[in-house]
């Protein structure tokens, strides 16, 4: 289904700066883009449309920077965050097959040329799973996964010998390279684990991990060195952290799509957001993932909020 207006200000996730002092919902309105801010205590209100859109494509230039496309023809999805056509249209879809095919576009072998480094996190629910980043992403692609504890474990000068050992370690080591974002939210709303059993877990998987890396020959050969460096955590997901730790958080108990509704941000952990509706109300977390295709329209919210009394605060 196509819709030829460029009108709606779509929804592309979350997103973080290492310089900037809060995260920001990422907006588009055709090639126009704006930042709302997810400062803490910053009350908001929210509509959100029915259907889904595309979100475009994105290629790479010869130098390795990007260009960020709106779909041609603003499609409506079903499933996902692209159209077929803009899927195919995609140069990120080769990062994750290059060290394998050899194939990709200039921009693309240019970006992955840089040093990357090779991590291992932990999420809520005690899922670990082994990843690679490049430097200028090397902090925000921990905070935009929504890593609890995450340990870097090693560095090359070459992506694609980082997404060898990745493939390596999941092979050998058992850690898988996915973790579900649903998953990712019940865990925080759960309360299987505390922050000091998971941080072990974390630990033990990445020291298990760069073991099995020194056994290796060779490394050196291609610039890799290893590591054990402590992600760290800016200050508004430590407060959601906080709270999972503390058994606080509950689920997000409206529905997100074809609905409007006020909120106060308390902090925010990956791709989802922690609210409340006021003082002494009940922290809940909203999966902005599934904020994400979907028109938006924030504005700042100045009225009362009204909700139960929690009987945690």
């Amino acid at each position: 289904m196509e819709f030829p207006s460029e009108s709606r200000q779509l929804c592309h996730g979350i997103s973080f700066s290492h310089y900037e002092p809060a995260p920001s919902l990422s907006l588009r309105r055709g090639s126009q883009w704006s930042h709302e801010s997810l400062s803490v205590n910053r009350t908001l209100r929210l509509q959100v449309s029915d259907l889904k859109f595309c979100l475009g494509y994105i290629t790479m230039n010869p130098d390795g920077s990007r260009n960020n496309f709106p779909c041609p023809k603003n499609k409506a999805v079903r499933t996902g965050s692209q159209c077929d056509r803009c899927r195919r249209l995609d140069h990120s879809k080769f990062m994750h097959h290059f060290h394998t095919t050899g194939e990709a576009p200039a921009g693309m072998r240019k970006y992955l040329e840089q040093p990357h480094f090779l991590y291992v996190a932990s999420f809520a629910h005690g899922a670990t799973k082994v990843g690679t980043t490049s430097t200028q992403s090397k902090w925000s692609r921990l905070a935009q996964q929504g890593a609890v504890v995450a340990r870097y474990i090693a560095g090359a000068a070459d992506g694609a010998a980082i997404r060898v050992l990745e493939d390596l370690i999941t092979e050998h080591v058992g850690l898988g390279q996915q973790v579900r974002q649903k998953s990712k939210v019940k865990g925080l709303t759960s309360w299987e684990l505390n922050l000091a059993s998971l941080d072990e877990i974390n630990d033990a998987a990445a020291a298990e991990a760069r073991n099995f890396l020194s056994a290796q020959r060779g490394l050196e050969t291609y610039g890799i060195e290893l590591r054990d460096e402590q992600w760290e955590q800016p200050e508004y997901a430590q407060r959601v952290v906080e709270a999972w730790d503390a058994h606080s958080l509950h689920p997000w108990d409206q529905e997100i799509a074809d609905n409007q509704f006020n909120i106060r941000v308390r902090g925010v952990l990956g791709q989802t957001i922690m609210v409340d509706s006021g003082p002494a109300t009940t922290l809940r977390l909203i999966d902005a993932a599934e904020l994400k295709t979907h028109e938006l329209d924030v504005a700042d919210e100045r009225g009362d909020f009204h909700e139960e009394q929690s009987a945690l605060f």
